[in-house]
């Protein structure tokens, strides 16, 4: 959390973890014509929906003008009263008004922007200050946890390729500048239209490291999407945040989108079928259901814009496997109700959804395969000790250790990569452990801000920190791989020597298992050079290693026969 921290020094904190953005030298995006109107922007902070934030866009006669208001709860605690920020006609900044509060302090900046210099005032309670400094004329600005400004950020990319700049002003203090990396388009499918998306990949160039980030932006030139996964922030228009839309992100010639019945609702997936091979047993295939790890993803498992199990469908479909992959409970385009499920229920869904293939004319009953990705594993590991229609179980970067460990695990990771002081690092790991030990009924939710509790008081979280794989493994009784990339930080690899050790002493002892570590490989299957989490803002895109479909399928034929 980010506690006791004045108005003036916030911002220089947020710098090098948010940035904004400025294009420059390019006459198609100053004179770029959005569609004005109003949109609402959920905002996520580590997978949690944690605020809200309504936008107006304006035409003027004398340019553009954005407004919003909203807020973000804990850990940010930030109350948007009034945004306003103006450009003109050829999107140079103008003003910008905010009024607010944060942490029950009230604050405002007024901004003006004249012949290339930004003047700032600011009040906090009854404390002002005023300074001034140069701005590039063209810059986006971009006050930090302010998003309505991508608005303009949305039209300035407009018309710009891979290799541009953009100049940027993180209001009130310090211009950065951003990177194009790249600029993909995608469909995104909603429940009322299909939605065409250019995705621009960007770096914002920070003076201590670099920080990616993904701009989605429309054919009306407004925004849609901000990721930036480093800084764990999602900011996402509310149609497509809907549980009746999902990103197409992958097409094989294969895919069939089916609904596979589950607990009052439905289950939304695509089953890959191979294309222009013979099966190799009376016209039935060897079956690979994908079961995708923690948060809200969808059938294609995207990470860090890699579309992991679309990926993975398509290629195993190549090998000669009917793949089938879904969108979780409440996530994509899947019915029911997440924040009251529990592992547990999870893993009754992929056993319908093994059912279904089961049923299927086309699959072969007895060379059904379950592979299970990081915390997906532990789903995949509680379906397979309760159903004998799963044939074969692959774990890939799948944790070891209990769901309590796990998660100071991941914020011992965090923090040493935040670089906090030991006095801030300490505090944020005691109250870690009080609000783990009042999940589980051993403690008290005393001194836990409300806002952390209601993130955290839900049947999955219990779930996942009463999670004890030893205990699962023991009643496996299916071939078991165990496949882990050496690069992986996420999942580290010692996982797979622990897990490896668990199955040795299963109480089905003829059950075999095996381990293999793949060099060079990170925790989204795909090649890096560095076992770092920074690398991902350069992998938008990047392609599934061959190695792990060529182990899996390996496996899969020495296994099921």
């Amino acid at each position: 959390m980010l506690t006791g921290v004045t108005l003036r020094n916030l911002w220089g904190i947020i710098i090098t973890g948010v940035c904004a953005l400025t294009a420059t030298g390019v006459s198609a995006q100053r004179l770029a014509e959005p569609a004005p109107g109003a949109a609402t922007f959920n905002i996520f902070l580590s997978a949690a929906p944690t605020g809200l934030e309504r936008t107006l866009l304006t035409r003027t006669p004398d340019g553009w003008v954005i407004r919003s208001s909203g807020q973000i709860s804990s850990p940010v605690n930030l109350q948007n009263q009034r945004f306003e920020l103006a450009y003109d006609t050829e999107w140079r900044p103008e003003r910008l008004t905010i009024d607010g509060r944060r942490g029950g302090a009230t604050f405002s900046i007024r901004t003006t922007f004249d012949a290339g210099k930004a003047t700032n005032e600011l009040m906090e309670a009854n404390l002002r200050s005023q300074h001034s400094e140069a701005v590039d004329q063209a810059a986006v600005v971009l006050p930090n946890y302010f998003f309505a400004a991508y608005e303009a950020l949305a039209a300035r990319l407009t018309g710009t390729q891979p290799g541009d700049t953009l100049p940027i002003y993180i209001a009130p203090r310090g211009e950065s500048t951003a990177h194009v990396n790249n600029v993909v388009t995608r469909q995104l499918e909603t429940a009322d239209s299909t939605i065409n998306a250019r995705i621009y990949h960007i770096t914002f160039l920070n003076p201590d490291r670099p920080l990616a980030a993904e701009i989605w932006v429309d054919d009306d030139l407004r925004l849609i999407r901000a990721s930036i996964p480093s800084a764990s922030i999602e900011v996402a228009r509310d149609d497509v945040t809907s549980v009746s839309s999902r990103v197409a992100r992958t097409h094989h010639p294969g895919d069939e989108d089916v609904r596979v019945q589950s607990a009052g609702f439905s289950l939304a997936a695509t089953v890959t079928t191979p294309l222009g091979r013979e099966t190799a047993i009376d016209g039935l295939w060897p079956a690979v259901l994908l079961v995708p790890g923690s948060g809200s993803v969808d059938r294609d498992e995207i990470v860090s814009g890699v579309p992991i199990f679309g990926q993975l469908a398509g290629t195993l479909a190549d090998a000669g496997y009917l793949v089938a992959r879904y969108d979780k409970r409440g996530s994509g385009q899947s019915g029911g109700r997440p924040e009251s499920a529990t592992l547990e229920d999870y893993a009754e869904d992929v056993r319908e959804m093994i059912r279904y293939l089961d049923d299927r004319d086309d699959v072969d009953r007895g060379r059904i395969s379950v592979v299970g990705h990081s915390e997906g594993g532990w789903v995949a590991l509680l379906a397979a000790s309760r159903e004998n229609k799963i044939d074969a179980l692959a774990l890939i970067a799948t944790p070891a250790i209990s769901g309590h460990d796990r998660v100071l695990e991941q914020q011992r990771t965090e923090l040493t990569r935040l670089e906090l002081p030991e006095s801030e690092h300490q505090e944020r790991v005691v109250l870690q452990e009080r609000i783990l030990d009042a999940v589980v009924g051993d403690g008290s939710w005393e001194g836990v801000p409300a806002d952390l509790r209601r993130q955290a008081e839900t049947p999955w979280f219990r779930s996942f920190l009463n999670f004890e794989p030893s205990e699962i493994v023991r009643r496996v009784r299916q071939p078991l791989l165990l496949l882990h990339g050496e690069f992986d930080q996420q999942v580290p690899p010692y996982h797979a020597d622990r897990l490896e050790e668990m199955a040795r002493g299963r109480r089905h002892r003829q059950a075999s298992v095996e381990v293999m570590k793949l060099a060079g490989i990170n925790h989204l299957l795909v090649p890096a050079t560095t076992d770092s989490l920074d690398e991902y803002a350069g992998l938008t895109d990047a392609q599934v290693a061959p190695q792990v479909v060529e182990v899996l399928t390996d496996w899969i034929r020495r296994s099921l026969p």
